[in-house]
């Protein structure tokens, strides 16, 4: 890919983005967003393009956060979450477009498993069905629990449990 084929695909996924900001609606079709058709040979690939973008975004700041838990000491499963969260409150239209149109179900997975050995609810050494499963209970969790505050959020105790147990 040439740096004048990246930058096409950026502005493609900028403009798909874009697109549903302000819309109720956040279902994206190839044809409404401006060069996807030519960039992209049908919505799953391009939704499986956003999806990478938010990964990108995601991991950097779940690295970021489990670097400071390390420095202070804190809890990871606090930092996956308080992470999770603001790269959803800081791209909240890639979020609706990621929530409203399928992923490619390998990149979800790939996802649920990142935040379950991040947030050291599995090892490494478990089976890809089991980290994804449990990556599966703790990403539901924590698209239901309230933002992150600076002193120790109490559900972080109860988020573990439950993810454990699933």
């Amino acid at each position: 890919m040439s740096w004048e084929d990246f930058y096409r695909r950026r502005d493609v996924l900028d403009a798909a983005v874009t697109t549903v900001r302000d819309r109720s609606d956040a279902r994206l079709t190839l044809t409404e967003v401006p060069g996807a058709t030519a960039e992209f040979g049908d919505a799953a690939e391009l939704a499986a393009a956003l999806h990478y973008r938010w990964m990108l975004l995601l991991t950097a700041r779940v690295d970021l956060a489990l670097l400071e838990t390390e420095r202070s000491g804190g809890d990871r499963v606090e930092a996956v979450t308080a992470a999770w969260q603001r790269t959803a409150a800081t791209e909240p239209a890639l979020r609706r477009v990621l929530d409203a149109n399928p992923v490619p179900e390998d990149a979800a997975a790939r996802e649920r498993r990142m935040l379950a050995l991040a947030a050291g609810l599995a090892e490494a050494g478990d089976s890809a069905a089991e980290i994804d499963r449990i990556g599966a209970a703790f990403l539901g969790l924590v698209r239901s629990a309230p933002a992150p505050s600076a002193r120790r959020n109490p559900l972080s105790g109860l988020l573990r449990k439950l993810a454990l147990s699933a």
